[in-house]
């Protein structure tokens, strides 16, 4: 029954040294006293006037002068974009610099969907409205829940940020959760890890909060129900506190379902609440927080069955077996092997305090101290294989673990304008500190034990605790992350159409780790009692980017990266981590961002070439040894593109290709070791396409019809297992019946196409099979 709770890495010293230089010449844009250009001191002068325009506009609702300011409020703001149109080239990113450039004005792949997109798209989680941006590959298996494909790499090669801040457990921590207190995603192709730390070799998602703002006030409500009761009811808010420098916002959802899989049912909840003060005229202060609760009975996948060869059912691993399509049987379609009563749950508690200072015209400060608390737990049978004959599955790793994840910091940081040499400049410099503990507490059964051995249509499980070997969760290590990091970027405007961008950033990292089982498991060579590392890490980024037209520009970018040899330091044990050095990335990208057709149309155009290197690696002459010395590669070309063709028809969408590989990869298998280099990296598509049509056929209605096209898959290193190509498409028709309200039916997978979301490959393959065709209703309202 379901319960009911809620409850020293050096990069190349070439590149030091372009690094430190970055520093340098970035630092000596913040001593420079000179006066501002001409250029940046309208930019200053209107961002500080569009902030006074908007308290003074806030404090005189009433006033019969308000008139006047309104006007001069909407003109100072960034062009209405509407969903599935153009894309957003022209509204601030928090994502890819850290100057407050736009994407149109960033040297790198940026991609925005803002909170009116992904509502239009009916992406109710965070995952969902991340799915859909060029190249990107999500899913919410369990195990890591939180996993996200991009430009050939996946897992801890893909920084997720929650507001700039990243907890260093992103494919765990980065579980899909409630997009009602998610303002926007924001997604940066290729490395950042010298915006925001280790990690960040295939690219960087970040997901923004809702947080109380400057404007009149604003009630938003949304009611959902759908077939597998799925079913969400949220309210927000966001408005001034009486007649004073205050503004609230506040916000609270419910989703919930049955699951379209047998015994996954869910339910989830989520609230934020910000205050923002404005002391003075030039100092404003927020503080802001989130929780969020999650209950949901998992689904670990569905078993791949045996392939047939020559006649002849064989097991997965078999030597000589080459790619294989792997096949499911569809009568195991919804059905679901994980013990009853299973536990996949997480509680969630953000804190931010924000102080963001207005020093002059050219000059800000902003100090945000941080806090995040997150508590897991997990009660599972993971694994199923069908038999020899493809009659019976046997049900296997059994396992449980608790996590216990506190992370508290603070990032003070500066913007300043001025002139180098007569020559505009720009320039963010900080310092970011951060201390991250993470206490887990694993089940110690055999994971390769049987549990039992089912028929695979007509089975009862039992509870985890119905295996007589569980032990539950048992305390078994505490890993502790020190990092103090110092970072600047510069744009420096070389003649008026050419600026150079660079940014450099020094990561201090201590790792230490402490076995908590000595007391009956005794420490080992391989599993000592405790063991520390330390780490320093200097990444940096410079490009070129040439305003062609003030809407047609191009430009080239070479930034670098580091992240663990293997697994994540959070979570590292000594195995994977020893005396190893941080990995090292490096990516090159040439692209262009422009506008058509008199406007109507915006378009970006990048391609790339990413390595990353001293990756951890079977010893081809000692099996049972890692060596960092593993590389892999990818290269490939991005495309997004939106048109406005007239009054009533609109198109959006995105082509990703990318060819990636293993360039030095061994493996062990049994008791040889094997080479995987040529491979293709576990879930990777070489093709991601995506595509929307509006249709405003009448000043109330609206129909749009969404598609979306993804490559086949292998989900193993040595490419047996191959997840076939798909094509899903979507729709919905909205009538707004009322000014402030509008009911949507939309149908998604219309032609239910059974397809694969993500896969785990091994001798006992798992496909997580994604959603069969599912319809909705949606009221929403604002007020």
């Amino acid at each position: 029954m379901k319960k009911t709770k809620l409850q020293d890495f050096p990069v190349a010293q070439t590149g030091q040294l372009a690094g430190v230089a970055a520093l340098l010449f970035s630092l000596h844009g913040i001593a420079n006293a000179a006066e501002p250009s001409p250029t940046e001191d309208l930019k200053n002068s209107e961002t500080t006037s569009k902030t006074k325009i908007a308290r003074t506009a806030n404090q005189s609702q009433t006033s019969d002068n308000a008139t006047t300011l309104d006007t001069v409020t909407v003109a100072g703001t960034a062009p209405f974009n509407p969903p599935n149109q153009k894309p957003q080239l022209d509204t601030e990113a928090a994502t890819g610099s850290r100057l407050g450039l736009t994407p149109r004005e960033t040297p790198a792949s940026i991609t925005i969907i803002d909170r009116a997109t992904f509502e239009k798209r009916g992406a109710q989680t965070t995952q969902e409205a991340l799915e859909k941006a060029p190249g990107i590959l999500v899913s919410s298996q369990p195990g890591s829940a939180g996993s996200v494909s991009m430009r050939g790499f996946t897992g801890a090669q893909i920084t997720q940020l929650f507001n700039g801040i990243t907890v260093q457990y992103d494919v765990v921590a980065a579980r899909p959760i409630d997009s009602w207190i998610t303002d926007r995603v924001e997604v940066l192709g290729g490395p950042s890890t010298f915006l925001y730390g280790q990690g960040a070799v295939g690219g960087s998602v970040n997901y923004v909060s809702k947080i109380a703002h400057r404007g009149l006030d604003e009630h938003h409500g949304l009611v959902s129900l759908g077939e597998y009761l799925n079913r969400r009811a949220s309210y927000g808010f966001n408005g001034q506190l009486g007649n004073t420098d205050n503004w609230l916002q506040a916000d609270i959802s419910y989703l919930g379902s049955e699951g379209y899989i047998d015994n996954t049912e869910a339910d989830s909840g989520v609230m934020s609440f910000s205050l923002l003060s404005d002391i003075t005229s030039k100092l404003s202060h927020t503080i802001a927080f989130e929780h969020q609760m999650e209950d949901r009975d998992s689904y670990w996948g569905t078993p791949v069955l045996n392939p047939v060869v020559n006649g002849r059912i064989v097991p997965w691993g078999t030597e000589g077996l080459g790619p294989n399509e792997g096949q499911i049987d569809p009568g195991t379609r919804f059905k679901n092997y994980n013990a009853s009563g299973s536990v996949f749950d997480q509680q969630v508690f953000w804190l931010r305090d924000i102080v963001d200072y207005q020093l002059s015209d050219n000059t800000q400060f902003k100090n945000t101290f941080y806090y995040y608390k997150a508590d897991r737990q997990y009660l599972n049978v993971e694994g199923y294989d069908w038999n020899s004959t493809n009659t019976l599955i046997t049900r296997n790793k059994s396992f449980a673990v608790n996590h216990d994840q506190a992370l508290v910091g603070n990032r003070f940081e500066i913007v300043h304008s001025s002139n180098w040499f007569s020559l505009p400049s720009k320039v963010s410099a900080g310092v970011d500190i951060a201390y991250n503990k993470q206490t887990r507490a694993p089940s110690m059964e055999s994971s390769s034990g049987t549990v039992s051995i089912v028929n695979p249509y007509n089975f009862s499980t039992g509870t985890y605790y119905d295996n007589p070997l569980a032990t539950g969760p048992i305390t078994n290590a505490r890993n502790e992350l020190y990092t103090v990091a110092g970072y600047a970027e510069n744009r420096l405007t070389l003649v008026p159409d050419l600026n150079l961008i660079t940014g450099v950033r020094v990561d201090d990292i201590r790792l230490d780790s402490k076995n908590l089982r000595t007391s009956f498991v005794a420490p080992t060579a391989t599993n000592p009692a405790a063991f520390g590392r330390r780490w320093t890490a200097v990444t940096w980024r410079a490009a070129l980017m040439y305003d062609i037209t003030s809407t047609f520009n191009v430009y080239a970018q070479y930034s670098t990266a580091a992240d663990p040899p293997s697994g994540i330091l959070t979570t590292g044990t000594f195995a994977a981590l020893q005396d190893f050095d941080l990995t090292t990335g490096r990516q090159a990208e040439v692209g262009t961002k422009f506008d058509f057709w008199d406007g109507k149309g915006s378009a970006t155009l990048a391609g790339y070439y990413i390595e990353r290197k001293n990756l951890s690696i079977t010893d081809p002459t000692d099996r049972n040894r890692q060596l960092p010395i593993g590389a892999q590669s990818s290269g490939g070309v991005e495309a997004n593109v939106g048109v406005q063709l007239n009054d009533q028809w609109s198109v959006q969408g995105n082509m990703a290709y990318v060819d990636a590989q293993y360039d030095k990869f061994l493996e062990t298998v049994g008791t040889s070791t094997v080479s995987r280099k040529g491979n293709r990296p576990a879930n990777v598509a070489k093709w991601v396409a995506n595509a929307w049509l509006t249709w405003d056929f009448d000043a109330d209605w609206q129909w749009n019809f969404g598609s979306r096209y993804v490559g086949d898959r292998f989900v193993d290193t040595a490419n047996l297992i191959k997840t076939p190509a798909y094509a899903v498409f979507d729709t919905q028709l909205s009538w707004k019946f009322n000014p402030k309200a509008t009911v949507t039916a939309r149908v998604k997978n219309l032609s239910d196409e059974q397809h694969v979301e993500w896969g785990s490959g091994g001798s006992a393959p798992l496909f997580f099979v994604a959603a069969p065709r599912t319809f909705m209703m949606e009221l929403k309202v604002d007020f």
